[in-house]
């Protein structure tokens, strides 16, 4: 099996307004209030018929971290504190604006699945933060990881979602009458052209990994009983 490992990713370009993150167990309740907002979810069946509570979410932080890298790399979207993240050290439970990552994922097979998930603020949502968000994981998983495609599935419904990846990135769907979903396949080809095609503006970062400390898992679990 391998060793999971939590990531840290951040873009090189003096432009950028976001890093991409592990999560922690403080954004526990940036996560259980996506999970519950009407607009956030408004595709995502799954989520809508789920009972999500700050409970159940510290439950699921603690599983994403143990299995990062190895069933998916779940990441969270955070401000940079020049835009509004938080500073120094501190990180309030609010800090996270979205989620997006990898999941799932194989590494041997060199495959990804992404999403993105932003809050619904409008300070947040139509200010390109999640074209950003996605290029940083195209960076990540096609310069450091080493992915030869990566995936998006999205309902038939989710316009928003369809037209991100078709005007932002140009990319072309594959409609699923049976499912109703469309497929879109990004290839380590595709970025490369686009990474061309941008010259100095070519988004490149830098991903800081750690092991995960099995360790941690107790340490949790003793402070929630």
């Amino acid at each position: 099996m391998s060793q999971p490992f939590l990531v840290s990713v951040r873009s090189r370009s003096p432009k950028a307004r976001i890093f991409l993150r592990s999560p922690l167990y403080t954004d526990v309740n940036s996560l259980t209030a996506r999970g519950n907002d009407p607009i956030c979810i408004q595709y995502l069946p799954w989520l809508q018929n789920a009972t999500i509570t700050n409970e159940s979410n510290m439950k699921q932080v603690k599983n994403w971290r143990a299995e990062s890298g190895i069933k998916g790399i779940f990441l969270v979207i955070v401000l940079l504190p020049e835009h509004g993240g938080p500073q120094g050290i501190s990180i309030a439970d609010d800090a996270t604006i979205g989620d997006s990552g990898f999941g799932p994922i194989d590494l041997k097979a060199k495959t990804g699945e992404c999403g993105v998930m932003l809050n619904s603020a409008p300070s947040i949502r139509g200010k390109g933060l999640a074209v950003e968000a996605l290029d940083i994981n195209f960076a990540y998983g096609f310069d450091h990881l080493g992915l030869e495609t990566i995936d998006f599935g999205t309902d038939n419904n989710n316009l928003p979602m369809r037209r991100l990846l078709e005007r932002k990135f140009g990319l072309s769907g594959t409609f699923n009458e049976e499912k109703g979903s469309w497929r879109f396949v990004v290839t380590k080809e595709w970025w490369a052209e686009r990474s061309k095609a941008a010259g100095e503006d070519r988004v490149v970062v830098d991903a800081e990994e750690i092991p995960f400390d099995a360790g941690e898992l107790t340490e949790t679990e003793t402070k929630a009983t």
